[in-house]
C-alpha cells in the first residue's frame, strides 16, 4: 500500500498537471483529463458567437479569427459585447467524453488574447453558464430581456438567462493564454442539466447611467482562428470513483459554524492606530456585515501612510470533519476543497481585476484581532509565520460573481492533525478594492461557503 506521504505527493501532482501517473499503486483510471478544442484530436463541437448592443457587431466566431468583447458605457462610446461559447458532445460514454454522473475535479475554460490592435485588457471579465440555447441567429436584444430600464443586458444572472458568474479573467496581455475555473458549471451538466455553454461578459448594472463593468475591450481568438491550438479550449479532470461532497455555509442545513473577521489597517498600515478620526485600524465581525470591501495596500509615503488600505478577511469553518450528517468523513482524504466568496452587487466598484489570494492562517485570531495583532510587522506575512504560502490566487471578479479559492492542501492538513486556524483572503499585489458578501449577508446563498470533496482514490 502507498504511504500517506506518497499519496499526498501524488494528489498535489494531480492538481498541478491534471493527471497523476508518477507513482505505482495509483489507479490511473481514477483520474482522467480530457480536452475539447476545435481541430484538436478530431473534435469539432465548439460553437461561439459574439452578441452586442450594437447589433451590427454580432457575428459567429467561425467567420472571423478574433473578436472584441467590451463593456457598456453610459455615453454609448463602448458597447456591451459578450462572447457565447458552447462545447457540444462533451458528455457521454466515448472514452474521450465525460461520463454522466462523474465528479468533476477541475475544469478550465482557456482563451487566448489576440495580437491585433489593443487586444489586451485590464479586465475583469466573468464567465457564467448559459441558461438558454443560442445559435447563429441569437441576438442581444431579441433573445435576452430584463425587467430593468436597460431593455437588455444580454445573458445575465439577475435576469434568469445565465447563472451567477463562477470564473473570470483579469489582466491580459497580447498573445497571452489564460484560464477560468468553470468546474461547478461542467459538474451541473454532468449531473444532467442542459449544456447551453458559457457567456464571457464584463458585467452590467440596472440602469442606463450605471457603469459597473469594465469598458476596457478584450480581443480573443475564436473558433475561426487559423491555428487550432489557440482556439477556445475546455479542459476537464474527473473521476468516476465514489466521492462524498460536503458543503458548509451559515444558514444552510442548520449550519452556523462560520467565523469571519474583516481586518482593516486604517490610515497607516504599519502602526497601530485605532483613534484616527476618519480611518482607524479596526476589525469587524463578519456576522454584522452584509456586503463589505476588501482592499490591497498602496503606500503613499515611507512612513506607512496608505492611499489604499490593507483590508483582509479571516474565515474559519468549525465542525468540518466527523461522523454526523453533513460532515466530511475523517477517514477519507480531501481530494478537493474550495472556499467560495461571492462578489457584491450594491456598489458600482464591486468588481475587481484582482488578484486576491487564499492562505492558511498559522496564528490564532478572533473577531477582535487587529491588523497590528500579527507578528512584528502589521498585517499578514508568510515570512513571519502569520500565514502559509499562497494556496490559490484567481483574478477577474465581476459584479455578483462567485470566486472559488482552492484550499485543498490546507484542509487535508487539518484532517490529518494540523491545528485549524482557518484561512485568510487578502490582496495579492493589487490595490483594486473588491466588494464581497460577508457571513451576515442578507442573501443567504451568497455567504462564504466551504465545499469539500472526500474520497480514497488509492489502490493496494
Amino acid at each position: 500500500m502507498l504511504s500517506v506521504a506518497v499519496k499526498r505527493r501524488c494528489r498535489r501532482m494531480v492538481w498541478a498537471s491534471g493527471l497523476c501517473l508518477a507513482f505505482a499503486g495509483i489507479a490511473a483510471a481514477q483520474f482522467v483529463t480530457t480536452s475539447f478544442q476545435n481541430g484538436a484530436d478530431g473534435y469539432s463541437g465548439t460553437f461561439d458567437r459574439r452578441v452586442s448592443d450594437r447589433v451590427a457587431d454580432e457575428i459567429d466566431g467561425s467567420a472571423i479569427p478574433s473578436y472584441y468583447l467590451d463593456g457598456y458605457k453610459a455615453d454609448l462610446t463602448s458597447p456591451d459585447a459578450q462572447g457565447l461559447l458552447r462545447f457540444d458532445g462533451i458528455i457521454g460514454s466515448d472514452p474521450r467524453q465525460i461520463p454522466p454522473g462523474a465528479t468533476v475535479l477541475s475544469a478550465e475554460l482557456i482563451l487566448t488574447t489576440s495580437l491585433a490592435g489593443n487586444a489586451q485588457t485590464s479586465g475583469p471579465y466573468g464567465v457564467a453558464g448559459m441558461l438558454q440555447p443560442f445559435d447563429s441567429t441569437t441576438s442581444y436584444f431579441a433573445d435576452f430581456s430584463t425587467q430593468t430600464e436597460m431593455g437588455s443586458r444580454g445573458p445575465w444572472w439577475q435576469d434568469g438567462s445565465a447563472t451567477r458568474p463562477v470564473g473570470g479573467f483579469g489582466f491580459q496581455i497580447q498573445g497571452g493564454t489564460d484560464s477560468a475555473n468553470v468546474a461547478s458549471l461542467v459538474q451541473s451538466w454532468v449531473n444532467g442539466a442542459p449544456n447551453y455553454g458559457f457567456t464571457v461578459q464584463p458585467g452590467l448594472g440596472d440602469t442606463a447611467d450605471e457603469e459597473v463593468g469594465t469598458a476596457d475591450g478584450w480581443a480573443i481568438r475564436t473558433t475561426g482562428y487559423p491555428v487550432a491550438d489557440t482556439r477556445p479550449k475546455l479542459t476537464v479532470t474527473y473521476t468516476t470513483a465514489p466521492v462524498t461532497i460536503s458543503t458548509f455555509q451559515n444558514g444552510l442545513n442548520g449550519y452556523a459554524g462560520t467565523t469571519m473577521a474583516v481586518v482593516r489597517s486604517g490610515a497607516n498600515a504599519l502602526i497601530e492606530d485605532t483613534t484616527h478620526p476618519t480611518n482607524p485600524e479596526r476589525t469587524e465581525d463578519g456576522a454584522t456585515l452584509d456586503q463589505t470591501f476588501l482592499d490591497g495596500v498602496f503606500f503613499s509615503g515611507i512612513d506607512g501612510t496608505a492611499s489604499s488600505p490593507d483590508d483582509l478577511a479571516l474565515l474559519k469553518f468549525d465542525g468540518v470533519f466527523g461522523t454526523r450528517a453533513g460532515q466530511a468523513p475523517m477517514d477519507k482524504p480531501v481530494v478537493k476543497a474550495w472556499v467560495v466568496i461571492t462578489t457584491g452587487d450594491t456598489h458600482k466598484d464591486a468588481r475587481s481585476s484582482g488578484p486576491f489570494a487564499a492562505h492558511a492562517m498559522r496564528r490564532p485570531w478572533d473577531v477582535t484581532s487587529l491588523h497590528s495583532s500579527f507578528g512584528e510587522v502589521n498585517g499578514l506575512q508568510v515570512g513571519e509565520g502569520d500565514i502559509g504560502p499562497v494556496l490559490d490566487s484567481p483574478d477577474g471578479y465581476i459584479r455578483g460573481a462567485e470566486v472559488w479559492f482552492d484550499v485543498t492542501d490546507y484542509l487535508e492538513r487539518v484532517r490529518t492533525g494540523a491545528t485549524d486556524y482557518g484561512v485568510a483572503i487578502q490582496a495579492n499585489g493589487t490595490a483594486d478594492g473588491w466588494q464581497i458578501h460577508a457571513t451576515g449577508s442578507t442573501t443567504p446563498d451568497a455567504r462564504p461557503r466551504l465545499v469539500v470533496y472526500s474520497a480514497d482514490l488509492s489502490i493496494d
